[in-house]
């Protein structure tokens, strides 16, 4: 294989990764914005409940991760607490 043939091949892989990667953020922020949605209309005992037994699952988890998956629990950790953190302001103002 030449490098050109080479050259050919890899950007077709990177483009093919590019195109996953866009396709996971837009997943990614369409189920943010329906979790903050929903979190932010129900009431503050049962919203304080789900985040509740989301901690809770997470900190189970993580007890039974290896290294790599605890790294995966910590970054989807990051992004929940946003979550749970916006929607607790946007409930906070519609009250």
């Amino acid at each position: 294989m030449t490098h050109q043939e080479q050259l050919q091949a890899l950007m077709v892989r990177i483009d093919a990764l590019e195109q996953r990667e866009r396709q996971l953020t837009y997943a990614s922020n369409a189920y943010q914005a329906i979790l903050t949605t929903l979190l932010g209309i129900v009431d503050k005992t049962t919203r304080d409940r789900v985040i509740s037994m989301v901690d809770q699952a997470h900190d189970m988890a993580y007890a039974k991760a290896s290294l790599e998956q605890k790294g995966n629990i910590l970054g989807a950790d990051d992004i929940t607490q946003r979550i749970f953190l916006f929607a607790q302001g946007r409930a906070a103002q519609s009250k």
